[in-house]
């Protein structure tokens, strides 16, 4: 019997052998298919990364070819016309053709009709070669050109893109098999090593699928043949996959891409080699478990006699776990798939005194309901974390009504797809030790009422954050009570997002050793708190929390930083105000000004032009004071910025001193000027507010100088770190004197010291304020050092940056070139316009039409941006004078629809405001205005507008 089951099994044996060795050929043929046509994906991927990189690379070298190219260029402009210094050119072209010796074959030098060519030898031999008139530069692929926008100079690159483009796709290594090209234009041109490049090509159908993206702009990857010719002349294909990544060189015309390819066989081959072994040793292994098998099969019989016996002592050994669980108060339950009890040991009876079934009937019902709750959302969250164990403990309600506290252990069990299916715990009765634990807590507390007379809130924890002692006098400021917290781990207790700051906090102090310091707000009953909690070690096991209310400081800070707040909102309404101010006067004194200049060419005798004069100075004057309280205002709102620009420093401030020549020679003053030599020829500064800083300056020392008095200037400096250069600034009258208790005063707006002389109630007091403000804006700082009777020394300091001398901005005197080049009267018969006028302003539109008839044009006025719009429509103009503010519709939006209109695209368009406000022009510029006048308008101005419109609708 036993022999005939023997071979029974035997024979089963062979055929789950027979069938198993079926199984491997099938999945080993999947598995190889799947192999391949990941392999070859992994290739897709890996070839399309590689011609991103390489192209990237190759198009960043190549715009900073360029960037150079376009430098280098920049750096001749003014050599060969005014240094002709041959050695620093020399210099910087070795420089170029040494950092670019991959990329340029020669460097071409073209000035006027005359050509130089220079090279770099193997030996780095440098050479410069006179070029034949007639060579030609056309070919896009082989010449790079950058023109000066100066000099007549044009540099030309003769490059060499096959070699460029073979060195930096050399660092992409393809393996074997692997074939790179590069696509321009309409062709593909293959790159390579030993004479193979020469003999690839891409096939038609290849080159015709990637052609329009390529074209387009667009990456791909694809698969095609390569054809390569053999020795023997044979075109040979190869299927490959190729991927390429388009690119621009940037002057040269037309598309680029770099393309990189593999051949297809080699890669399946290298799986091949490797997937045979494993597959031999897969074969080798499944024969040596059918072995295997086959043994086990032949003693199994002695495997179930021992089988039986092992089951014998299972169960004498299940018997004595019941016997332990006996003895220690405990049982044996378990649940199924839906978490309900529906098996338990018999020594429930013996922990609770419910029978087996009254326990499965009624088991939830038996668990205290808060520990119930708990115990739910523990084991959910077990089971969605996939966890193998459970331990909890909770509180039962024996059948006699009695309360006990169980510890419970349970083994969870998950099928193959990860779902729970069933579980097995034990329960163990711990009232004893849990009710010595209660008792040991009681003790504890009697120690804590004597720390809990402390003021602050303290809290003791492990490392890890979970609460182990408390001793809090208030508990006003907690969330919930402090015993409710023993056990449970920080976050649990702090709500969000709290409470992970505070973990944070807890866990650096742990690690660190420092004391660590976070705060939060709580909204409690007695209202709205801030706490400052503090963490530091007690020991190497325990850390410790020290909490204050700082409610009362926080509210402080905040008073503070509403006081701050309403201090500056009223800085600004002051700011909004005196800038409104000036631009409401500055509209009527455009009026007053116009008028004294066209007074000004009419025919006066002498007592006629000494009053046009006074009336004119004083406009001036006036109109000084309004700039001084425009720009005080736009410096306590932060809108001035500066504006930077390379000058000779030398020549801007002799500007400044000769303003102040009339003044010296009237009051016999010695006015001295000491420059260091030290001081750069050339400096990029903001020299309008220099100028503005030194005219109040030495202003002041020349206006409360007595007359036969001196005023010296001396100006020093030193360089400070890589270009920048500090400027020191000294001015030193022997004037009246300031007294000491006003000096401090002195740079307050619309502060004034008073001094003793007949002209110390002129000016708006706001200049030095004005000049300290700039002062600082240019990084420097003001001193003042006087003494009545015997002088004052202004001292400051600016930073500068030193300039080349190609960095030279170039800038003509405006109004002076407005004078020579043209006269009021036959303006007309040069530039002959038609011009409309749009002004609301009465005084303004008078105006301006006497200065137009001045000029010799008869201009068409209008009143509100609406009608200026409905005259474009009627009649073309060349130029329009637009005011910023008319009813109706003011000029910005006026000017964006004539912009719009088919007459209104070739007219120019004059803006006219008292606005100076960089943000207001910057508008006007978007609304479509070309350009933009400041009232009060000078007539020098309006010419130059007209001259200028007359050059650009040439």
């Amino acid at each position: 019997m036993r022999k005939r089951d023997n071979y029974k099994r035997f024979h089963v044996l062979t055929l789950m052998s027979v069938a198993s060795i079926i199984l491997i050929f099938s999945l080993g043929y999947f598995f190889y298919n799947t192999l391949s046509k990941n392999l070859l994906d992994s290739s897709r991927q890996f070839l399309g990364k590689q011609a991103e990189i390489a192209s990237n690379e190759v198009q960043r070298r190549f715009n900073t070819l360029y960037e150079d190219l376009t430098y280098y260029t920049a750096s001749l402009e003014g050599y060969y016309e005014v240094n002709n210094n041959e050695k620093i050119q020399s210099s910087r072209t070795r420089q170029l053709l040494n950092s670019y010796g991959d990329l340029i074959d020669t460097l071409f030098v073209k000035v006027g009709d005359e050509t130089w060519s220079y090279y770099l030898r193997d030996n780095n031999y440098f050479e410069k070669v006179s070029v034949e008139e007639n060579k030609t530069f056309n070919d896009p692929k082989r010449f790079v050109k950058v023109k000066s926008h100066i000099d007549p100079i044009t540099v030309i690159a003769a490059i060499n893109l096959d070699e460029f483009l073979k060195h930096y796709t050399a660092n992409h290594y393809l393996g074997e098999g692997g074939y790179k090209f590069y696509l321009y234009g309409e062709n593909a041109y293959a790159l390579g090593e030993n004479g193979r490049a020469s003999a690839l090509s891409l096939s038609p159908k290849l080159w015709g699928e990637m052609q329009n993206e390529y074209m387009g702009g667009l990456r791909g990857v694809y698969e095609g043949d390569i054809v390569r010719v053999a020795e023997n002349g044979d075109e040979v294909r190869l299927k490959a996959i190729v991927a390429q990544y388009p690119f621009n060189l940037f002057p040269l015309e037309g598309k680029f891409a770099i393309l990189f390819a593999q051949d297809q066989a080699i890669i399946i081959s290298r799986l091949y080699n490797t997937y045979f072994l494993l597959f031999a040793g897969l074969f080798a292994l499944l024969i040596l478990v059918i072995y295997l098998l086959i043994r086990h099969g032949i003693s199994i019989d002695d495997k179930h006699i021992e089988l039986e016996k092992k089951s014998q002592q299972i169960n004498r050994l299940f018997e004595q776990q019941t016997m332990l669980l006996q003895e220690t108060n405990g049982f044996v339950y378990y649940h199924d798939d839906t978490g309900k009890v529906n098996n338990v040991s018999e020594n429930v009876t013996n922990v609770l005194g419910f029978t087996v079934e009254e326990f499965l009937e009624n088991n939830k019902s038996q668990i205290v309901d808060q520990d119930l709750i708990k115990l739910q959302e523990k084991a959910k969250k077990a089971i969605d974390a996939r966890n193998d164990y459970l331990s909890f403990e909770v509180s039962f309600k024996k059948k006699d009504g009695t309360i006990i506290r169980a510890k419970n252990f349970e083994r969870l069990f998950y099928d193959q797809e990860g779902r729970f299916v069933s579980s097995v715990g034990i329960c163990t009765d711990i009232t004893e030790k849990y009710l010595a634990e209660k008792e040991l807590i009681k003790s504890e507390n009697r120690l804590r009422s004597v720390l809990n007379s402390l003021p602050d809130i303290i809290f003791i924890y492990d490392n890890q954050g979970v609460y182990l002692d408390y001793y809090v006098q208030e508990t006003d400021m907690l969330i919930s009570p402090p015993e409710l917290s023993l056990g449970k781990h920080i976050k649990d207790i702090i709500p969000p997002p709290y409470g992970e700051k505070m973990e944070g906090a807890l866990l650096r102090a742990a690690s660190t050793g420092k004391v660590q310091t976070e705060q939060m707000t709580l909204e409690l009953p007695s209202g709205k708190k801030f706490l400052e909690i503090r963490f530091f070690k007690l020991d190497e096991e325990r850390m410790i929390s020290v909490g204050r209310d700082v409610t009362e400081q926080k509210l402080w800070e905040k008073g503070l930083k509403e006081a701050k707040e309403v201090a500056e909102g009223a800085n600004r309404a002051k700011s909004e105000f005196l800038a409104s101010m000036s631009h409401e006067i500055r509209t009527p004194m455009n009026g007053l000004l116009g008028m004294i200049g066209l007074l000004e060419h009419t025919a006066l005798d002498k007592e006629q032009e000494s009053i046009v004069k006074v009336i004119k100075d004083s406009g001036e004057s006036l109109l000084v004071i309004i700039k001084d309280i425009l720009d005080y205002s736009k410096i306590e709102e932060g809108k001035l910025e500066l504006e930077l620009s390379s000058s000779k420093f030398r020549e801007e401030l002799n500007k400044v001193i000769n303003i102040f020549s009339g003044m010296v020679v009237g009051k016999e003053l010695s006015l001295n000027l000491d420059i260091s030599p030290v001081i750069p020829q050339w400096l990029i500064l903001d020299n309008e507010k220099l100028s503005q800083i030194l005219f109040n300056i030495i202003g002041n020392a020349v206006k409360f100088t007595p007359k036969g008095g001196d005023v010296k200037i001396k100006v020093s400096g030193e360089p400070i770190l890589d270009k920048n250069f500090m400027l020191y600034f000294n001015v030193k009258d022997t004037g009246v004197g300031i007294p000491k208790s006003k000096i401090d005063k002195l740079i307050h707006p619309f502060t004034q010291t008073g001094r003793k002389t007949a002209e110390e109630k002129s000016g708006s007091g706001l200049g030095l304020a004005i000049a300290n403000k700039l002062i600082e804006l240019m990084g420097g700082s003001l001193q003042i050092e006087s003494e009545v009777g015997k002088g004052s020394e202004f001292s400051f300091t600016v930073f500068a940056r030193i300039s080349e001398s190609d960095e030279i901005v170039g800038k003509d005197d405006y109004e002076n070139y407005a004078r020579e080049e043209y006269k009021l009267s036959h303006i007309s018969d040069k530039f002959p316009k038609e011009i409309l006028l749009a002004e609301d302003n009465d005084i303004n539109l008078k105006f301006m039409k006497l200065l137009m008839k001045q000029l010799g044009y008869v201009v068409d006025t209008v009143s509100t941006g609406e009608e200026a719009v409905k005259a474009v429509e009627k009649k073309r103009y060349d130029m329009i004078f637009m005011d910023y503010q008319m009813p109706v519709m003011d000029g910005l939006e006026a000017s964006r629809k004539i912009k719009k209109m088919k007459e209104g695209k070739f007219v120019r368009i004059i803006g006219l405001s008292a606005n100076v406000f960089k943000e207001d022009i910057e508008r006007a510029f978007e609304a479509g205005m070309d350009d933009y006048l400041t009232k009060p308008i000078k007539i020098q101005d309006v010419v130059m507008k007209i001259k200028e419109s007359s050059g650009m609708n040439v």
